[in-house]
């Protein structure tokens, strides 16, 4: 739920740079933070959709109340229906403390991964035997009906919940999401459609099933960290990668390659840095800032990598619409959304590293600045020529 007063104010804000903060609304994270550590509480959740509706052409972020829009409320009334109820019964397992990954469920590991705070994550998928993956769309792929995919969570050696990702109809309207949140013994994960407030003593937030909507529906075909791009490198012998699915025949559409490398190379002169950023920004941003997503309305920038667009660096969409590009949202000490050589600046910078939480962006999943992004974006930034 929202504060109506701030709807439309926020969710610009918000949607300026990707969904919302937490998992739910955005909260003032440490007011937040301090409440849950003083009452020990871990408490159900619930998310409302963004209003995407409002004009937010030079809106003041800074300027808002965030300690107004922490506004959570408990769910009364999970679906007692809910179909699976434990893990093991999704088929990731073979067993309720899932120690064994059951036959025909293989892992993978996208080439970029997303910041989840330093959590350890690992991910499966499931393919029904003889089906493919529409792959006409390289950029965006559609799964058959009984795709199922899992990401599990751990920190600090504790496992805390795993999500399920599972097609049950030929609409990309038919996935099906939950996450499964585990118990202290780690002998047994239950679904928990309503979300849950640090699990496990730890500070992690566990989304409710509306609350995952808010990335994964501002994408097409709903998934994330499985794509053409994100498995185009020589992933691990025990992990799927895309070489595997085109020797599987497992794609309607398989790319083809001239050599031994990957299938979309970028261009021959493309530094490491060029590469770690670019993938950096796909991987913790592209899921809501692209063309296809509402967020684009809003904040006409694209993060995520287009396999036709890879002459050059200038010819990546990452590039054409951020650098010396003006800020669609405000932001203390920016000129450009990207100012070439000058990081500190740079608007994309300035968002990622802000303390104000309503400026913060990635601005879901996370509660702390990941040092090594803001080394990548910033050494990008200043090296840009």
């Amino acid at each position: 739920m929202r504060h109506v007063g701030l709807v439309a104010t926020f969710a610009a804000v918000a949607l300026g740079a990707g969904c919302h903060r937490g998992h739910g609304d955005a909260l003032d994270a440490a007011d937040a933070r301090a409440a849950d550590a003083a009452t020990g509480d871990a408490t159900s959740i619930d998310g409302s959709p963004d209003d995407a509706s409002a004009d937010a052409s030079a809106i003041d972020a800074s300027a808002i109340d965030a300690s107004a829009i922490d506004a959570r409320v408990l769910d009364a009334s999970p679906d007692a229906s809910l179909t699976p109820m434990t893990l093991d019964d999704t088929g990731l397992c073979v067993d309720a403390a899932c120690t064994q990954i059951a036959a025909g469920v293989r892992a993978f590991a996208p080439r970029w991964t997303l910041w989840s705070d330093g959590e350890t994550k690992r991910r499966w998928i499931y393919l029904p035997p003889g089906t493919q993956i529409d792959t006409a769309d390289m950029n965006n792929w559609h799964f058959p009906v009984g795709t199922r995919l899992w990401k599990e969570f751990t920190r600090a050696g504790i496992r805390i919940e795993t999500r399920l990702y599972w097609k049950q109809g030929p609409s990309e309207d038919d996935w099906y999401q939950v996450a499964f949140v585990w118990n202290a013994s780690q002998d047994q994960a239950i679904a928990t459609p309503a979300g849950v407030y640090n699990v496990n003593g730890t500070p992690h937030d566990v989304p409710s099933r509306d609350e995952c909507k808010h990335c994964h529906e501002r994408t097409e075909g709903r998934i994330l960290g499985f794509s053409a791009l994100q498995l185009d490198w020589d992933a691990p012998a025990t992990d799927l990668d895309l070489a595997d699915l085109v020797a599987q025949g497992a794609l309607t559409a398989p790319p083809t390659t001239s050599g031994s490398g990957p299938y979309f190379p970028l261009w021959p002169d493309a530094s490491a840095n060029d590469v770690a950023a670019l993938g950096y920004l796909h991987a913790n941003c592209g899921h809501c800032h692209n063309a296809g997503s509402d967020v684009y309305a809003i904040c006409p920038r694209i993060f995520k990598l287009d396999v036709g667009q890879r002459a050059s660096k200038a010819s990546t969409f990452t590039y054409s619409t951020t650098v010396n590009q003006t800020p669609s949202i405000t932001v203390s000490g920016a000129t450009f959304v990207v100012s070439p050589t000058d990081p500190d600046h740079s608007a994309l910078l300035l968002h990622f590293i802000a303390a104000n939480g309503a400026e913060r962006m990635p601005p879901i999943a996370t509660e702390l600045v990941d040092p090594t992004g803001e080394a990548i974006l910033r050494d990008w930034i200043a090296q840009m020529n």
